[in-house]
């Protein structure tokens, strides 16, 4: 892992940046590249990780009909879309999308969180409100649909259902 000064330029500072690649191995994700951008004077920082492996594109569901299907562990990858339609709620994959793994409470907790961008009006209280009955009492079923074209996203139940998807 050897660092090497460039000619492109620091977007904060103008100084010249370093640049470091490094291949590794990573759980779910196999192998990959972490390449790194460094300033040494204002010591601005952008990271990217390129994949090498893919599987086959997935569309996984989990039906979420008890507390216990809340803790089910979920692994997202950086290319995979969330959807839970009975609460009109998507996540989707960006530019700097990195994968996480969470659980299916978590994934509902993070869009209760992100209510608040959307105001603070009737309709967001509503859906707050069911959220929160879904999280404490599992008021009603709701559907968690990962769509992965990357294939590395996994669901851990044997209540996942998986689809494979044509390439």
């Amino acid at each position: 892992m050897n660092e090497t000064l460039t000619d492109k330029q620091c977007p904060n500072c103008n100084s010249y940046l370093y640049y470091i690649e490094y291949d590794t191995e990573i759980p779910y994700e196999g192998k990959i590249t972490i390449k790194t951008y460094t300033c040494k004077t204002c010591y601005y920082k952008n990271v990217s990780i390129q994949r090498h492996e893919r599987e086959k594109p997935k569309v996984m569901l989990l039906r979420i009909t008890g507390k216990n299907d809340l803790k089910t562990i979920i692994y997202r990858s950086p290319d995979a879309y969330i959807k839970i339609p009975e609460i009109d709620a998507e996540i989707s994959p960006g530019i700097a999308s990195n994968g996480y793994i969470t659980t299916a409470e978590g994934i509902i907790t993070s869009i209760k969180e992100k209510l608040s961008l959307m105001g603070n009006n009737k309709e967001t209280k509503v859906l707050e409100e069911r959220i929160n009955n879904i999280l404490k009492n599992n008021s009603e079923e709701i559907t968690i649909i990962i769509d992965d074209d990357s294939g590395k996203s996994k669901i851990n139940s044997s209540k996942a259902k998986i689809i494979e998807k044509p390439i």
